[in-house]
């Protein structure tokens, strides 16, 4: 009788549990990683459940170096919590170049016990003891590097005794060796700089293109890390690695703080661990016993593109039976001077392949071809012809009437590649180190025609999950969304960069600090960011000032609006993904860098810099204004710290920031607030709409501010904006704070010149600039994408709640749209809201995570009836009414999905 109690209590139990599971283990951000370099690794999970109101009350993790007894290296034991995310690890050390199991068991908010499966996770090298390898390349032992670490300018150079001797053409290098035993596991430690390609027993290894990503390779080198087991014999191996230029040994006329930097010469570095089967460890390494010899590749280079030629290419070059005689031996050379770090952020891969939409014949030997999208990539030619036959591909992002393209947004890079034809069949062809920004390719040739049998376009961009989805009524705002998401992806190639087409590709900080939130809704981002904030830190400059371009060596330039972008995205990270650690990780950069905005002040006014709301229309708009700018990034910098300070528990700091803060605003408004007019600075739309969105106007006069912004947008500019980089994020944000939506959404549908249903009717990514010159792959213009998620979906985060613990959803219904779909993967989880209008009703289905509750705001409208489920929302014991505004009824719900219906 006992047993059958028990029994049923069991069954009981697993049952309630059925509905509830444990997913997406992530071990740094990633599932089942191969290359961590950390020793105290963060973990994190989703609990997906069918029961309303589930919780986590507990947790358990278990790691090991052996799946079969998991928790000999950490047992957390039960611990009473419903964190679910930035777990770190407090177990035995973990090894370099070992895999571990882990997993993880909750306890729900009834006390059922629910286990996730195993997963597992790889250390790269951790103990940098263990490195071995030698750097290895064609060039000189030694090379001259400035005072600075760089040349800031081709006269630098020239002043040298010695001048620094550039080789375009790309690199081979290769070596062989006996693996005596049974591999039980081997994994390639690797970089080569600018680019590589690595090749075993003549099969190229992994699927990442444009690797290492950039960095500042003085301070900073990615490595990656392959597990090549399957990719070894027995007995003799050979390996070969393709070296092209990057960004690491640009041309010299690209030798410009804005443009490329020189480091060095092609170069390599590799180290191979192997485990054998009877327990013996080796470490293969690139050394002296390497040889190299010239690749196919004639001209290499980011900007201007690539030549290659086939006939220059030396076949099985990279297996065990090649004749590597008159090979000449490698050099041993200097390290570039930067940290080897793992290249733990996802690698740029081919991510779509896009066929022609449309072929334009201009002429007996020029075709374009139409990929029908804009993006950032490569291309694929398959093609049939004569030996010697000299193809030519030129990208564009745009095509004149008469079908031929035009390259004026290209500016100064060449943006092309030439093939040339061995001329023995079908050959393919696709470009090895560079990239393009572009729609249309020009393809012209030189001798006799060729049979072009095929042409793909190649989308390449740093591999991270596209998590977020908004469509809706409005088709308008949906080729909006479409774009932003299109120009993210292209300007996510190892950082975050501005555009991908024209001489330039650079990661300024204005671009990003307006695209946080929309990367945030749209992708899995922690990595990407986590590595260009690494980057940064390193790279701050002595005094404390921050660099408005990054990942490049430290120059001085003005523009505090810009550098800001290093505190706002931290602070975004940490609400959105609520990890302390990448606080403790910067705080004192951060701080180090209000210091420095404290050292160049006067009187708590900051003196503006070249750049201010880049791209404004104001009439006679310089750049560096609005001049009160500079020193309300001031005070939103010190704010934040404030809050970081307190998180913390830097009770003396935190105090110091909020009085530091509380005397900029001060100093603000004293400065820049005109009393009579109620306006700021020059009155114009970012002047007033962004002390606005910081809620540093005096209270009395926020009604007037707001009033004046408004009629600026409606009666003095007929509906439309007149901001740049900035001011269209902020004022957006600034009109919805103050429950201005109608406003927001009529800049943001609106038609015509200045506006962005101007820029998507002609193109398929957003434009630099609203006269649609220029660039047509700027990313900073989607800022808007976020007002789409926030407010007509109405998803929003608690900013007082960290890591998406309490999640408002508040949409906006303009009377013009039916409906609206939204989600996006927090992590917690999904949350989804989705909205629509039918005849005499509004639906709303909304999910919020496991771990997370929250407000849902509905529309109220007289002599109407809300039911959930079914049931009238006052008689429904799963939602609670909190509250009453104007518009809106509000409710307090926990994780689940519902189902509200007004009629």
């Amino acid at each position: 009788m006992i047993r059958i109690f028990y029994l049923i209590i069991l069954l009981t139990s697993i049952a309630f549990s059925q509905g509830t599971k444990i997913l997406n283990l992530k071990c740094e951000y990633l599932q089942s990683p191969n290359n961590i370099d950390v020793s105290d690794p963060r973990f994190s999970w989703e609990i997906k459940s069918e029961i309303r109101g589930q919780k986590q009350i507990a947790f358990q993790i278990l790691v090991s170096d052996n799946k079969n007894h998991l928790g000999n290296l950490w047992n957390s034991d039960k611990i009473k919590s419903s964190q679910s995310s930035q777990i770190i690890y407090e177990g035995k050390p973990l090894q370099s170049n070992r895999q571990y199991f882990w997993k993880v068991k909750i306890w729900d908010k009834d006390n059922n016990q629910i286990e996730s499966e195993v997963s597992e996770f790889w250390t790269s090298i951790l103990d940098t003891l263990l490195w071995q390898a030698k750097w290895i390349g064609a060039g000189p032992s030694k090379e001259y590097f400035p005072w600075t670490r760089f040349f800031q300018s081709i006269k630098e150079e020239k002043e040298l005794p010695d001048t620094v001797k550039h080789n375009g053409r790309s690199l081979l290098l290769r070596n062989q060796f006996n693996a005596n035993n049974k591999i039980k596991n081997a994994r390639i430690f690797i970089t080569g700089l600018g680019f590589y390609e690595l090749f075993i027993n003549g099969n190229r290894i992994g699927d990442h293109y444009l690797s290492p990503a950039k960095t500042n390779y003085r301070k900073e080198i990615l490595y990656d890390t392959y597990d090549v087991t399957e990719n070894l014999n027995k007995g003799k191996n050979a390996i070969g690695i393709h070296l092209g230029n990057g960004w690491f040994n640009p041309y010299k006329k690209w030798w410009q703080p804005y443009r490329m930097q020189w480091f060095g010469a092609k170069r390599a570095y590799l180290q191979l661990h192997i485990e054998y089967e009877n327990g013996e460890k080796e470490v293969i390494t690139s050394n002296e016993n390497w040889k190299y010899s010239e690749g196919p590749i004639l001209y290499s280079c980011i900007y201007d593109g690539e030549i290659y030629d086939a006939n220059e290419e030396i076949e099985n070059w990279s297996t065990i039976n090649f004749d590597d005689t008159n090979w000449q031996n490698v050099n041993i050379v200097q390290s570039p001077g930067g940290k080897l770090k793992s290249h733990t952020m996802p690698p740029v891969k081919i991510m779509k392949v896009f066929e022609p939409v449309k072929i334009y014949e201009n002429g007996k030997n020029v075709q374009v071809y139409d990929m029908g999208q804009n993006f950032a990539g490569t291309i694929k030619l398959k093609v049939r012809g004569k030996k010697g036959t000299k193809i030519k591909l030129q990208f564009a992002e745009d095509i004149k009437e008469n079908g031929t393209i035009d390259i004026t947004s290209n500016e100064h890079a060449k943006a092309q590649a030439i093939y040339i034809l061995k001329g023995n069949g079908t050959e393919i062809y696709q470009p090895h180190f560079t990239y393009f920004g572009y729609k249309y390719v020009e393809v012209t040739y030189e001798g006799e025609k060729p049979d072009i049998e095929k042409i793909e376009g190649l989308a390449l961009y740093t591999s991270i999950e596209n998590t977020g989805k908004f469509n809706c009524s409005n088709e308008t705002i949906n080729k909006i969304h479409n774009a932003t998401v299109w120009s993210q992806k292209s300007n996510m190639i190892g950082y975050p960069m501005d555009c991908p087409q024209r001489d330039e590709r650079l990661g300024w900080f204005g671009d990003v600090q307006v695209t946080i939130e929309e990367a945030m809704f749209n992708f899995d981002t922690p990595q990407f960011y986590m590595n260009w904030l690494s980057g940064i830190k390193s790279n701050q400059n002595i005094d404390g000032d921050i660099p408005i371009i990054s990942p490049r060596p430290y120059i001085w330039d003005e523009g505090v609006e810009w550098s800001s972008t290093y505190i706002i995205l931290i602070w975004k990270f940490y609400q959105y993904f609520g990890d302390e650690k990448i606080l403790k990780t910067h705080y004192t950069a951060m701080k180090s860098y209000i210091d420095f905005l404290n050292g160049i002040s006067d009187n708590y006014i900051m003196k503006p810099g070249w750049i201010g709301d880049w791209g404004s229309l104001v009439k006679d708009w310089k750049e560096g204004e609005p001049v009160s700018v500079p020193t309300a990034f001031y005070f939103w910098n010190s704010e934040i710290l404030s809050h970081i300070a307190g998180i913390l528990n830097y009770n003396e700091d935190e105090i110091y920031f909020k009085e530091l803060a509380e005397k900029i605003i001060k100093s603000y408004n004293t400065k820049f607030f005109n009393t009579e007019t109620k306006d700021y600075n020059d009155g114009s739309q970012m002047a007033n709409a962004f002390p606005l969105y910081l809620d540093i106007v005096p209270q009395e006069y926020k009604q007037e501010v707001l009033n004046n912004l408004v009629d600026d947008i409606v009666n003095e500019n007929n509906g439309h904006l007149t901001t740049g980089v900035l001011g269209s994020k902020y004022m957006i944000d600034a009109l919805v704070q103050n429950e201005r939506q109608d406003i927001a959404y009529l800049l943001a549908t609106q038609k015509g010149y200045p506006s962005w249903s101007d820029m998507v009717e002609k193109y398929t990514t957003m434009c630099e600039f609203w006269t649609l010159k220029q660039s047509h792959n700027h990313v900073m213009t989607g800022s808007i994408d976020a007002f789409f998620y926030k407010s007509l979906a109405g998803i929003n985060i608690d900013e007082n709640s960290f890591g998406c613990e309490k999640i408002f959803i508040k949409p906006y219904l303009p009377d013009d749209m039916s409906y609206v779909n939204a989600s996006i993967n927090t992590i917690k989880g999904e949350v989804k809201s989705s909205w629509e209008k039918k005849k005499d009703k509004i639906i709303f289905n909304i999910s919020i995570p496991v771990n997370s509750t929250a407000e849902i705001y509905l529309p109220l409208s007289d002599n109407k009836e809300i039911y959930e489920n079914g049931i009238l929302a006052n008689q429904n014991n799963d939602i609670e009414f909190i509250g009453q505004s104007d518009s809106y009824l509000k409710y307090l719900v926990q994780s689940g999905e519902y189902n509200f219906i007004i009629k």
